[in-house]
């Protein structure tokens, strides 16, 4: 369906200004950020005159832009970045207009301008990251105890609570703003370098001009500024994906356990929500299947730009708008995520009672690594193993209830019954309650600047256990 009927579906939704990101607006006025910083640093170290410096600077202002000669330009041209220039150099008349974009080339303008516009989006999606990380400690704490199915393979495993199963969410989504926030470093960097790269304008000034820029433009500053080098940008791409990749599984886990047959966990309901034309029953996921339709198409948009990396020589256009395309995508993509996970765990309905239902369904034998563990320690693990095994194939094949048939083993009564109570009292055995209380403690009022290291992370920080 279209952009803007999508739009319509959508408009409940708060982007904090990310739809706009790279708006026309907002990416001329990023390249005359950057034409303002160049003209600023060549100023400052005595490149250019200082009055020609000022008047630049003066003038890189989206609102003093000619529209109207704007368009006219680019029908002649056909030129990315031409027109801007040109409407710069009059608008700065003919004393001062002849150094403007001064020993530098095109694409160091438009790639800086982009990745400066990349770095302004991110401090909004680290907010939003935050505000997740916020709504899932409050559901770790919450249900630090609330027992539920650990399922591998789509089956029953072990019983966790649902709390722990938050806190691997708020582990990964941490582990996420780690590997973002070392990318960053590397990925939104200014490239001045000229022609090819080699500063072949400007010399043995550019290297400290580069600096210059990219202080102004509070951005890093690349070693070697090659209009070849990709890989940086795709590291970037790349992490944005895997952060995509925990907001999916939340969502298929949402998705799917929202089913009638699970019925554990469901997206927030609106009143007037309307599923289906035609079966007035149907309350459907739609946050879900939002968050996991762009995932794939950033997950897509994250392959496309690796293989266009290893284009040859010292520039090439078809990777350039590739990745200049691409990248305004990304940030597209992933703000449609994180828009919609962080309305997903903020309303996340969990029904506890549904968990507790479904975990019964084995009849005890979701405790069969406990009973195992249980019987090995006079019999040994392996002994232990083969012997409750049995007791599940037995029970699997209709014989009799798994916990009837534990009671025939060595030991079985005492055995059962401690089961029994551990059904009872909600008791799962290891320390998930531990984990939920610690990583929903952790992000309860964390922010969009600084967030808990690896080793406030481990657990003995909390159990007060050495390593």
């Amino acid at each position: 369906m279209g952009t803007e009927f999508n739009d319509a579906l959508t408009s409940q939704y708060d982007y904090r200004g990310l739809r706009d990101a790279f708006a026309p607006s907002a990416m001329y006025q990023a390249f005359l950020d950057v034409e303002k910083a160049v003209a600023t640093a060549q100023g400052e170290l005595g490149m250019i005159p200082n009055a020609s410096a000022e008047a630049i600077a003066e003038h890189c202002r989206y609102e003093y832009l000619d529209m109207s000669r704007l368009d006219t330009s680019y029908r002649t041209t056909r030129h990315p970045l031409m027109p801007v220039i040109n409407e710069l150099v009059r608008l700065c008349g003919p004393q001062h207009g002849g150094y403007v974009h001064w020993g530098i080339t095109t694409q160091n303008v438009i790639q800086t301008g982009l990745l400066l516009l990349a770095k302004r989006a991110q401090v909004v999606l680290d907010e939003l990251l935050a505000d997740i990380l916020r709504h899932l400690g409050r559901h770790a704490r919450t249900h630090a105890n609330t027992i539920m199915a650990g399922r591998t393979h789509y089956r029953h495993a072990v019983p966790i609570t649902f709390g722990f199963k938050v806190a691997v969410w708020i582990e990964e989504f941490l582990q996420a703003m780690d590997r973002l926030k070392e990318t960053e470093k590397r990925a939104f960097v200014v490239m001045s370098g000229g022609a090819v790269g080699c500063f072949s304008a400007l010399g043995k000034q550019g290297p400290a001009f580069q600096s210059r820029v990219a202080a102004l433009l509070c951005m890093g500053d690349m070693a070697i500024p090659s209009r070849a080098i990709r890989t940086h940008m795709c590291e970037y791409v790349n992490a944005l994906s895997l952060t995509a990749s925990i907001c999916h599984k939340i969502a298929e886990e949402v998705y799917q356990s929202s089913s009638e047959e699970y019925g554990e966990l469901h997206e927030g309901r609106i009143e007037g929500t309307i599923g289906s034309s035609t079966m007035p029953q149907k309350i459907n996921p739609i946050l879900c299947y939002g968050i996991i339709a762009n995932s794939n198409k950033l997950y897509s948009l994250a392959g496309m730009l690796m293989a266009t990396a290893h284009r040859p020589f010292e520039s090439d256009g078809s990777a350039n708008q590739m990745f200049e395309d691409g990248l305004a995508e990304v940030i597209g993509a992933i703000s449609e995520i994180l828009v919609r996970t962080e309305l997903l765990v903020r309303d996340l309905y969990v029904d506890t009672e549904r968990m507790r239902t479904n975990l019964d369904l084995s009849q005890g034998a979701i405790f069969g690594e406990f009973a195992m563990m249980r019987l090995g320690e006079t019999l040994g693990k392996h002994k232990g193993h083969e012997l409750v095994h049995d007791a599940a194939m037995a029970a699997a094949g209709g014989k009799a209830p798994f916990l009837q048939q534990l009671s025939l083993l060595p030991g079985g009564p005492a055995l059962r019954a401690e089961i029994e109570n551990r059904l009872e009292t909600g008791n799962t055995s290891g320390i998930c309650a531990e984990y939920a209380v610690h990583f929903g403690s952790l992000v309860q009022d964390i922010g969009a600047g600084s967030f808990p290291t690896v080793e406030q992370r481990n657990i003995n920080a909390y159990l007060k256990v050495d390593r």
